[in-house]
């Protein structure tokens, strides 16, 4: 699997869908996660890759939820994902996660910034 592909794989694991922030359909329906696909080499070290979560409702626990998930799951020295040739090592960017004002109208848009480091280790 590519390391883009695994990239996605690992963000599909959520349990929302997961788009690439370049790919997102206007009628997609909530909850979901955007990333901005951000590719790094073995010697460039780690590279930030934006996270957004994206919830319509009017309470706040959803998203607080996934964020804690997201967090648990990449764990305090992060995670590993395998792919072609090598692996990816997911850890949490700083700072972690934070709430982001919607200027679209609907008080029931809520979006979490979440800020993830990946560095490939891939030849």
């Amino acid at each position: 699997m590519t390391p883009e592909a695994a990239l996605h794989q690992f963000f599909e694991g959520f349990g929302i869908p997961a788009l690439a922030e370049s790919s997102v359909p206007s009628d997609q329906p909530y909850p979901y996660l955007t990333y901005q696909l951000v590719v790094g080499e073995w010697s460039g070290g780690e590279v930030n890759v934006p996270v957004n979560l994206w919830y319509r409702t009017e309470s706040e626990a959803q998203p607080n939820a996934k964020v804690r998930e997201m967090r648990e799951a990449i764990g305090e020295g992060g995670t590993t994902v395998r792919c072609d040739g090598g692996i990816l090592w997911v850890k949490r960017g700083d700072p972690w996660a934070q709430a982001v004002n919607i200027e679209s109208g609907d008080d029931k848009v809520k979006r979490r910034l979440i800020n993830v480091s990946v560095e490939y280790l891939i030849p």
